[in-house]
């Protein structure tokens, strides 16, 4: 049992180093798992659909169907822009790459068409021109995408102060940008990016860099410029870390002030779809839209059309337009709802499976599988308790999916460790001594299996010696098969007192029975029960003779000889490791079986030695004399064994 609990300790200790190691490393496949589980907080407890002045214009399907195949002609996206200006838009954000001249520009359908006719040209409009005009110096924020390698970098259209350190060296690196058509550029009041923590369409859009770096520069997010024009602003105001560089901890535009991580990161908490007013463009453009209501919003027009490939996916599980996605990041900045996920708390998720899985461990190992099973759903309903709790209060993202996995895993391990060992020794106990004690003393050996080590102690012990008179003669007389018969029925009704006393069957020799008491575990009052013992198998031979239950002819009674003596003996497994036979051997022994053959000179059943007669003194003994035993040098006081006590509480 002490060996099994050291090696599930072991064990136990052995799985939580190598998962609070596993955590410590946070290799990709872990941050996905856990970004995976923190978005269980957002499907319990969606971001709150708040009203705020957010709206979208779409250029869904049906607008597709209205207006003609995508990409539009720029005159038609100019007169969008009237259109909401003019409904008392505070800002347009086109979600949008111009990287392209219109299709519809003259200098396309020269390119393109091959056309020349100055007349033909002259008649067509510019779009890109036009679409110029309409935005410029109007609160217009056009986006731009980074591009790989080195190039082209965006002109800054809003100012920075940075407090403390400062933070370009730490947020994504910006080498090169695909840009709007120049004479856009330059008309759009504000430009930014339109990353989406990189991601590629159809993915989880968990956390948006709401700043890009260049090394020196530093480049808002396009729904930062879209905000910034909203509320009337002309600088952003960075908050580094005041003692480490490279580290950003907070952003404000106007008044409104955004937490965001070390690289200048902002987490996304997403409402439900349905709850970001949207208009469709076509009904914008055709009248069909009660444009009353974007009086004051921050107007943000998109794709959202399947086939034009920009869709995303929030952590609530849904499918949605990118541009959907950046007006909710606006909204959430509005409302004020954010999620923080401090860097402190990677070291608290390590330290929490590193304590909880040795607690456990601890628990499972010396109180018991079953109370390491308690310990561990206490532990798993406190930590879900104090994360959702943390989460609804606080806003706090703590992951509590892999300390809870970790330290049942290392309590399971263990449990497991423990019954499959555990088990393995009761099934070797079972088969060492299940045909040989009593019930009782089964169990109290399977909880000391280290007592069934090869080898032996010396203890003191009871022995009891059983021997069938005359059987020799007997047997002759009977045949093999009767012979067996006969064995069978005498040791079967012999063995049960010693059973039902606690003690050891040791052996079957033939017609002789050896058992012992004391051993392998401590039995109180041994010799008395060995005494008791005898006299059950003095009265079982009588009813066995009475009721002729051994078919012998003429009647003949079988007659025993039982010899006890109590004294030191080595007790212990003798054989081998796939063969053992638990006995014992030694001087006490050997006396044992020569009282048991002195019966015969005593003319008496049962014998017990001079030793055994001093611990009983309740039963009712007497002094038969002195024997000289084979190979003793002095003789030994035998005493006749006549009955029990008056009110023997072993009878």
């Amino acid at each position: 049992m002490k060996k099994a609990r050291r090696g599930g300790f072991l064990l136990g200790i052995i799985i939580a180093a190598l998962l609070t190691l596993l955590r410590w490393l946070d290799p990709q496949p872990l941050q996905d798992m856990r970004a995976a589980s923190l978005d269980i907080y957002q499907r319990l407890k969606p971001r709150a659909a708040t009203e705020t002045p957010v709206t979208v214009v779409a250029i869904d399907e049906a607008s597709l169907k209205a207006e003609g195949q995508w990409p539009w002609p720029r005159a038609r996206l100019a007169e969008l822009t009237d259109r909401l200006l003019a409904s008392g838009a505070a800002a347009v954000g086109f979600d949008i790459l111009f990287a392209e001249a219109d299709r519809l520009s003259p200098a396309v359908i020269r390119r393109d068409l091959g056309i020349s006719d100055p007349a033909l040209l002259s008649a067509l409009r510019d779009g890109d021109s036009g679409f110029a005009a309409a935005i410029a110096g109007k609160p217009v924020a056009l986006a731009f995408t980074d591009a790989p390698g080195e190039g082209a970098l965006p002109p800054l259209k809003a100012g920075f102060a940075v407090s403390g350190e400062e933070v370009a060296s730490g947020v994504t690196r910006l080498g090169a940008a695909i840009l709007p058509l120049p004479q856009l550029t330059e008309a759009a009041s504000g430009l930014g990016h339109i990353s989406l923590s990189g991601q590629q369409a159809g993915t989880t859009v968990r956390q948006v860099p709401l700043l890009l770096s260049d090394g020196g520069n530093l480049y808002p997010a396009f729904l930062l410029e879209a905000l910034r024009l909203g509320a009337g602003a002309s600088t952003y105001v960075v908050e580094g870390d005041p003692l480490y560089a490279g580290q950003m901890q907070s952003l404000r535009v106007a008044q409104f002030t955004v937490p965001t991580d070390e690289m200048g990161q902002l987490r996304f908490y997403a409402a439900p779809q349905a709850s970001t007013p949207t208009f469709a463009a076509a009904d914008v453009l055709g009248d069909k839209a009660d444009l009353s209501k974007i009086e004051g919003s921050i107007v943000l027009v998109g794709v959202s059309a399947a086939g034009l490939q920009d869709i995303r996916v929030t952590p609530l599980g849904e499918a949605v337009p990118g541009v959907n996605i950046h007006a909710q990041l606006i909204s959430q900045i509005l409302a004020g709802d954010f999620l923080n996920r401090p860097a402190w708390v990677d070291g608290a998720e390590v330290l929490a499976i590193a304590a909880l899985s040795l607690l456990l461990v601890t628990v499972a190992t010396f109180v018991g599988p079953l109370a390491g099973l308690v310990a561990a759903a206490m532990m798993m309903a406190f930590i879900a308790g104090l994360c959702w709790y943390l989460f609804t209060t606080q806003g706090l993202l703590i992951d509590p999916v892999f300390p809870i996995g970790g330290a049942l895993l290392t309590v399971f391990a263990t449990t497991a460790f423990w019954y499959v060992v555990i088990e393995r020794e009761r099934r070797y106990i079972r088969q060492a001594f299940g045909r040989y004690v009593s019930p009782a003393l089964l169990a109290r050996i399977e909880q000391s299996p280290e007592a069934l080590k090869l080898g032996g102690i010396n203890r003191e012990i009871t022995v009891l010696f059983m021997d069938v008179r005359g059987f020799t003669s007997l047997s002759e007389k009977l045949s093999p098969q009767d012979t067996i018969r006969f064995l069978n029925t005498v040791h079967g009704a012999l063995s049960v007192p010693v059973v039902e006393l606690d003690g050891t069957l040791d052996k079957y020799i033939g017609d002789s029975l050896m058992a012992f008491w004391n051993a392998p575990l401590d039995v109180g009052e041994h010799a008395a029960k060995a005494a008791e013992a005898a006299l059950r198998m003095r009265d079982a031979l009588q009813t066995l003779n009475q009721t002729s239950a051994f078919g012998l002819p003429d009647g003949q009674q079988v007659r025993i000889g039982i010899g006890i003596h109590t004294g030191l003996a080595c007790v212990g497994n003798v054989g081998t490791q796939s063969r053992l036979n638990y006995s014992a051997v030694g001087d006490t022994v050997n006396t044992a079986a020569r009282i048991e053959a002195a019966c015969k000179d005593f003319a008496t059943d049962i014998l017990v030695s001079g030793e055994t007669a001093r611990l009983i003194p309740h039963f009712r003994t007497r002094l038969a004399g002195e024997v000289h035993l084979r190979g003793k040098s002095h003789a030994e006081a035998v005493h006749y064994l006549d009955g029990r006590p008056p009110e023997s509480d072993l009878a």
